[in-house]
């Protein structure tokens, strides 16, 4: 009796264990049901609500110009998607009509389509079309079981656009820079998608673009409008020859870049001299050299000096200058004396107070590295590193610090990322750029003086526009690849009663001559300059 009990006290004890884990599963099922129910996946929507969803970009997030225009450039590829289900419940009889068109469409296409096979088929068939063959099927109303959509993708052809290298981001992006930065913003982004909703028909004759409420946007300093004025002068005949330039504009009293284009944006930025050491600057230098010497009181623009060909040229010796006058001229031996008074140390201060020798944007990474620029040695002598030899920048380095005459001694750094916007276009966060005092207000106003004279009198006078409040300054640099001479131009200008700073750089021009001119700066760099404000002013 008693191992009876001991067997119907284990079989019920087994039975309860069945029981519970029956329970248990059926509890697991019940929890994953209402799961489902509250948070479906995109396949269990698709079957649930009887809709499908589609990628519709492989960008997750949009890149605008300052005035909330797009300036992401795509390539569209369109696509016609069959879904065998409701596909095969189409009647001949209604939609006959249409069937015989879309196969007509689609054997221009391919000429292997034919409706068997998408019937013998399980879930959706994919074809990739062209744009008039994507626009013929969408007048098609009746179909069963069809829809088409267009996805796009970031064009990167020109991978040096501003638009195109922002794009492009890694999820090893190097800590607190540029993309880096970026990144922290968008990470959590999802990708848009395109849901087509079929009706009580069978027909995909609903759809709309879903993205995600959490997707955040990128809004830039950039101005599309100066850029295309920017591109169009570029385009023009008569510099053709010019193999690339690269041009910057940025708006004088807060930082903004306005402008960051260059002719060949395929090729790496010039701008930034990206996996490069930057570029001699030359002439364009003198204006820090200047800056420095008058603010410290070592000179005044009435002394003279003499010039008598120790640096310049021995057939382009200019006797006594003044100081103004030696600017206007680009006179190297009487700035050679100029820099040695203010000596090498205060130099360098001046100098890396306004941006020179670091890194403006911090754009870092694997092929992406923006230039520091090369900061000259005491042993280079301070009349070549017055005159900007023997030593590197950036075309955005001198970008911002002639700005800093521009903006009346302040210095305030360039920058490119003006806000981060969610979905709705509403400011999540916004950017600016703080200003440093460099010069006393003395000091600027004789530097913009003497910078206006150089475009009425001097080796800037090819930048001229009449009727424009303008200044600016030439330079020319040898490339140190004996592949021809750098030229610059960098100068302020007023429209619009805005004034804003811009630099042009045009790299190894490979011409000697020009009427029996040598090609630089003045006769290379100042027209373009000339060109692109005439451009947006008028």
């Amino acid at each position: 009796m008693e191992v009876f009990f001991i067997i119907r006290y284990k079989n019920k004890k087994r039975t309860i264990q069945i029981l519970a884990f029956f329970l248990t599963i059926l509890i697991l099922l019940g929890v994953r049901l209402v799961f489902l129910q509250l948070y479906p996946t995109e396949k269990v929507v698709a079957q649930y609500e009887n809709h499908q969803s589609e990628q519709i970009s492989d960008s997750k997030y949009e890149i605008l110009d300052t005035n909330g225009n797009s300036l992401m450039k795509y390539n569209n590829k369109y696509v016609l998607v069959i879904d065998s289900k409701p596909f095969s419940l189409n009647n001949y009889e209604e939609t006959l009509k249409d069937l015989m068109a879309l196969n007509f469409i689609m054997k221009g296409e391919d000429d292997k389509f034919n409706f068997t096979d998408i019937m013998k088929s399980n879930g959706k068939v994919y074809y990739k079309i062209s744009e008039d063959t994507y626009k013929k099927i969408n007048s098609l109303k009746d179909i069963k079981g069809i829809y088409t959509y267009v996805y796009s993708e970031v064009d990167r052809k020109k991978a040096w656009m501003v638009s195109s290298f922002l794009s492009k981001i890694e999820s090893n992006e190097i800590e607190n820079t540029l993309l880096w930065k970026i990144d922290k913003y968008v990470e959590n982004n999802k990708l848009p998608m395109e849901e087509f909703y079929l009706d009580n028909k069978g027909i995909y004759s609903e759809n709309k673009i879903n993205i995600s409420e959490e997707n955040k946007n990128i809004k830039l300093t950039i101005n599309k409008d100066f850029e295309e004025k920017v591109g169009e002068v570029l385009k023009k005949e008569e510099y053709e020859e010019l193999d690339n330039v690269a041009v910057m504009i940025m708006e004088a009293e807060n930082g903004k870049i306005r402008t960051m284009v260059q002719k060949d944006e395929s090729e790496a930025n010039l701008n930034l001299a990206i996996e490069g050491i930057g570029y001699e600057p030359g002439s364009i230098y003198k204006l820090i050299t200047l800056g420095a010497a008058l603010d410290k009181g070592v000179i005044t623009l009435e002394n003279t000096f003499s010039c008598n060909s120790q640096i310049c040229a021995k057939n382009n010796c200019h006797g006594f200058l003044t100081v103004e006058e030696a600017l206007v001229k680009s006179c190297n031996d009487v700035f050679g004396k100029v820099g040695n008074l203010v000596g090498y140390e205060t130099l360098m201060e001046y100098s890396e107070k306004q941006g020179l020798f670091n890194r403006i944007l911090n754009l870092q990474g694997d092929g992406i590295n923006e230039s520091k620029g090369v900061k000259p040695t005491i042993e280079a002598g301070m009349n070549n590193i017055s005159i900007g030899q023997c030593f590197n920048v950036t075309p955005i380095q001198m970008l911002g610090a002639i700005n800093t005459i521009t903006n009346n001694g302040v210095y305030v750094k360039p920058y490119l990322i003006e806000s981060i916007l969610d979905k709705d276009n509403n400011i999540v966060e916004e950017f600016s750029s703080e200003g440093v005092k460099v010069y006393n207000q003395i000091t600027t106003s004789l530097l913009k003086k003497s910078m206006k004279a150089v475009v009425e009198r001097g080796t800037g006078k090819k930048a001229m526009v009449e009727g424009i409040d303008i200044g600016g300054k030439t330079g020319s640099a040898t490339s140190g690849t004996n592949s021809g001479t750098h030229g610059w131009f960098v100068g302020y200008f007023n429209i619009n009663k805005k004034y804003y700073t811009m630099i042009v750089f045009v790299p190894n021009i490979q011409s000697n001559k020009e009427n029996g001119e040598e090609l630089g700066g003045g006769s290379t760099a100042a027209p373009i300059f000339k060109d692109i404000v005439k451009k947006l002013a008028y």
